[in-house]
């Protein structure tokens, strides 16, 4: 079953997610990014280029040849079969189709309404679906 995380109450979404990719490839941790928006997928790319600054973090679109070798994956299609399965990164407004052969799935929630009624939404589904959800304030964090 899969286990989901919320980090909630963060002030930028997409740096957040950047951070949070930083960490765990930091620990060896592998990633697929779900991320449908061509421009949210520039942004994060371009941020993947430079964290750590003056460093790269390998990571490319799920379907380039070198895929299976790269940690960190940006796709639109959760369905794509050569994915990492260990982490799934939602950046999308919408729950993930195929979310449950992920072992486990990140959610980043901003403080701004809009994405605070996606992620209420999003939530309810993995409920229903029997997932284990777990919530963590980062406002509280720091």
């Amino acid at each position: 079953m899969t286990k989901v995380f919320f980090y909630h109450n963060v002030a930028n979404r997409l740096q957040a997610a950047c951070d949070l990719i930083v960490k765990s490839f930091a620990q060896g941790k592998t990633f697929t990014i779900l991320v449908s928006d061509p421009e949210r997928e520039q942004f994060v790319d371009r941020m993947l280029w430079v964290q750590p600054p003056l460093s790269f973090l390998p990571h490319c679109r799920a379907d380039a040849a070198n895929a299976a070798q790269t940690p960190v994956l940006l796709t639109a299609d959760t369905e794509l079969p050569h994915l990492h399965t260990d982490r799934l990164l939602n950046l999308d407004d919408n729950a993930p189709k195929s979310f449950a052969r992920f072992q486990n799935l990140v959610e980043i929630v901003s403080q701004s309404e809009a994405d605070r009624a996606y992620a209420r939404q999003r939530s309810r589904i993995y409920k229903e679906q029997g997932c284990e959800i777990r919530f963590f304030d980062m406002q509280t964090a720091k």
